[in-house]
């Protein structure tokens, strides 16, 4: 009996006395969450780095959900909280689901090779499903000189994609290719019954209620599509629409809503089999995937070990976007980061000799079909990108460049000891792109 008595009071003590205090923490952290997830957003807006919507959350309860405007921004440039943006490589994360869509329904395996889809694809017999949604393939990250063309057609992707060589041997290597989505997505187009959006819709979009999401068409316009921002030396001005739509692939329009009931309803099981949806996520249980089209920027963050997400959508491209999404992660584990603040990058006289060092051509690794190439002309650092634009890199130190005084993008060289050779690293649009020097 006062066995029983002990245990009962114990388990009243530990529901109304320990589990409330456990619940007070969960309660604080959130708040603490919600505190500077929110300060450091409004930081970035203050400096002119952000505009958009915001949704943080932790195990289904949403913790912050704000909108974000800059002020005395242009016309156009604000945003709603049920504004429609352009998600951009966010639409991979779609594009994705539905091949394990059809791989529920056993009309796709993991293990099919491209060339069952596309018997003449060169090297298709190696290159299969599972290696094209990871990255796996081969693959360059582009397809070479997309540029010059206005529009392509799933067709005339496919063609110029069989023309591009592989970089390495299928399954050796990871190396982000935006050319195996395109693949991807002319396999649902090819497989599924009417066509590729008609079976977005109705395995995804309609079942978890996303009403606001859909392929970005130009001519048709979505309600309450917010055109994208720029900002051009300290200016924002509007974005060119030239090229949104070159491709015709999954593009995607959506809402901060929208992708958060996906990431709330999409990955329970409920609309795809649990043992596909690991298919999702890495080995640290994380689904991160980042977007972006000139004028627009949205992140989605999903990490089922700690029950955290994070996304955002935003219609202006001058965000640091590597270093936000990494601080936020931080600020969630309970890591050491930095409130943005203004930044003042101050010229120092280099010498010539010094500058000289850097001399060289470099490849981007994330896109090898991209290259710089550094020279210096009386006194001055000059950087030529592919397409023949030249920028200047001022020094603010022996190793350091940058191109706008109040941006941290910019060169860093660094010197490899082993090599005896310069290394260069460069930020762009908050994004740390490294090289390899070629010559």
């Amino acid at each position: 009996m006062k066995y029983q008595l002990a245990l009962m009071l114990f388990t009243f003590l530990y529901l109304f006395g320990f589990g409330q205090e456990q619940q007070l923490s969960v309660d604080k952290t959130k708040y603490e969450i919600k505190q500077k997830t929110n300060e450091y957003f409004s930081a970035l807006t203050s400096l002119k780095q952000f505009n958009g919507n915001v949704i943080i959350a932790k195990d289904g309860d949403i913790i912050l959900k704000k909108t974000y405007n800059l002020s005395g921004g242009p016309k156009g440039l604000k945003v709603k909280k049920n504004s429609r943006f352009i998600i951009a490589s966010v639409s991979k994360v779609f594009v994705k689901y539905g091949i394990l869509k059809l791989v529920e329904e056993k009309k796709v395996s993991l293990d099919d090779p491209l060339s069952k889809f596309i018997p003449d694809f060169p090297e298709g017999n190696k290159i299969t499903i599972n290696h094209l949604i990871h990255h796996q393939s081969g693959l360059p990250r582009e397809i070479k000189d997309y540029e010059k063309f206005d529009k392509l057609t799933g067709e005339q992707i496919i063609e110029l994609a069989k023309k591009e060589k592989l970089l390495f041997e299928p399954g050796t290597k990871t190396l982000y290719s935006n050319i195996g989505f395109l693949i991807l997505h002319y396999i649902i187009g090819k497989t599924a019954p009417n066509g590729y959006l008609a079976f977005i819709k109705k395995e995804i979009f309609d079942p978890i209620g996303l009403k606001s999401t859909n392929e970005y068409n130009s001519k048709k316009l979505s309600k309450k599509f917010v055109r994208g921002f720029d900002n051009e030396d300290g200016k924002i001005v509007m974005a060119s629409a030239k090229d949104l739509d070159r491709f015709e692939t999954g593009n995607y329009v959506s809402t901060i809503n929208d992708l958060y009931l996906f990431s709330k309803k999409g990955f329970n099981g409920k609309h795809l089999q649990k043992a596909l949806i690991k298919e999702l996520f890495d080995e640290n249980e994380v689904l991160a995937q980042a977007g972006g089209r000139p004028g627009y920027r949205a992140y989605f963050y999903k990490n089922r070990k700690t029950g955290f997400d994070f996304l955002f959508v935003s219609n202006y491209t001058g965000i640091p976007i590597q270093q936000v999404t990494e601080d936020i992660v931080k600020i969630f584990d309970g890591k050491p980061y930095q409130v943005p603040t203004a930044i003042k990058r101050v010229k120092i006289n280099l010498s010539e000799a010094i500058m000289k060092r850097y001399e060289g051509k470099y490849i981007l690794e994330v896109d090898q079909t991209q290259y710089l190439i550094i020279n210096v002309k009386d006194g001055k650092l000059y950087i030529t990108d592919k397409n023949g634009g030249v920028t200047e890199g001022v020094p603010d130190s022996e190793t350091t460049f940058f191109f706008d005084p109040a941006s941290n993008d910019g060169l860093i060289f660094t010197l490899n000891k082993d090599t005896g050779v310069y290394e260069l690293e460069m930020i762009s649009d908050g994004l740390h792109l490294k090289t390899k020097k070629v010559n």
